[in-house]
């Protein structure tokens, strides 16, 4: 299963991949290289996140955000994308640069590495078009984006120049589950079932709840099925059950996760019967704990097990 994630997913493997990587790997550098272990938990991981968020760039530098490329539970790439080009970048490498390890290369990670990060670029870069650029002697990225959609618009002695449109940010949305769309497609890496079930788990679990009012949403982005959310009716404590939310490891960390929550408080909010939402994350789960706290959930001082509860007043 391959899929993106930003730096702090797994600091040691991630180290393990950019010591090795070239210095300069056909266009894109990599000043890291040979670089050890707690410096780079210490010192350059912090500053890669700060980047992604536009904070503490230098002066020269745009906001950037590092991915690495997983396939299950190896490294086998690093993707760049570049929120917005000044003048010199767009003369130079545009607005994603990648490499993928020697020994994955010829399998396709490539290909399916850089439609992720177009997915995930949507969201981040305004641009009407990514704007890219390969060496002349590098045939294979040059295959790879033109795989993507790329186009040639310009070449020179040293560099291909190409861009490919940007539709602009993915559109989420939910969808009740019905029988037409209940065979769901979305994946969950091994961490992500620490702390929630399979889809056809959660989908019992919804007929186990079926008194109570259950429903499954499904979350969409654009066309395709990346999560769902079981919600059930709790009288007794004048709420609404939030259970088993869980977004495709695929397509995380792009705020979808966020801009679905929001929908669903909506959508219970304008039912209007109970006055609370209520909801339990494993502890540990960090993710999870931020996401609802910026949405307005507190911890009500109740656990269940190794579950912390938290609550969302609707009114």
């Amino acid at each position: 299963m391959l899929f993106l994630r930003k730096i702090g997913y797994d600091l040691e493997k991630e180290w393990s991949f950019i010591k090795e990587m070239p210095i300069e790997e056909n266009g894109m550098t990599n000043t890291l290289h040979g670089i050890p272990l707690c410096e780079f938990k210490e010192c350059e991981a912090p500053k890669l996140k700060n980047y992604s968020r536009g904070e503490k760039t230098p002066d020269w530098m745009v906001p950037e955000t590092s991915l690495f490329l997983w396939e299950e539970g190896d490294v086998v790439g690093l993707f760049r994308i570049r929120h917005y080009l000044n003048n010199e970048l767009k003369d130079s490498v545009g607005h994603i640069s990648f490499c993928i390890a020697n020994q994955y290369r010829r399998r396709g990670y490539g290909t399916a590495g850089f439609k992720l990060a177009l997915d995930f670029a949507r969201n981040i870069v305004r641009e009407k078009e990514f704007l890219l650029s390969v060496n002349t002697d590098n045939p294979a990225s040059l295959k790879i984006i033109l795989k993507n959609g790329g186009r040639i618009i310009r070449e020179d002695e040293r560099k291909i120049f190409l861009e490919i449109s940007n539709p602009g940010k993915t559109w989420i949305h939910l969808e009740t589950v019905t029988p037409d769309n209940w065979r769901i497609r979305f994946k969950l890496d091994e961490r992500q079932r620490r702390y929630v079930s399979e889809p056809t788990a959660i989908l019992a679990r919804a007929w186990a709840y079926r008194e109570q009012n259950s429903r499954v949403y499904l979350i969409y982005a654009d066309n395709v099925n990346i999560g769902m959310v079981l919600c059930y009716d709790i009288p007794n404590m004048n709420a609404y059950a939030y259970s088993q939310f869980c977004i495709d490891c695929r397509y995380q960390q792009r705020g979808y996760g966020e801009e679905a929550t929001r929908q669903i408080i909506d959508v219970l909010k304008e039912d209007g019967r109970f006055d609370n939402i209520v909801l339990c994350y494993i502890e540990g789960n960090f993710a999870a704990k931020c996401l609802y706290e910026k949405l307005g959930f507190v911890h009500n001082g109740a656990r269940d097990g190794d579950e912390i509860v938290m609550v969302k007043k609707l009114r």
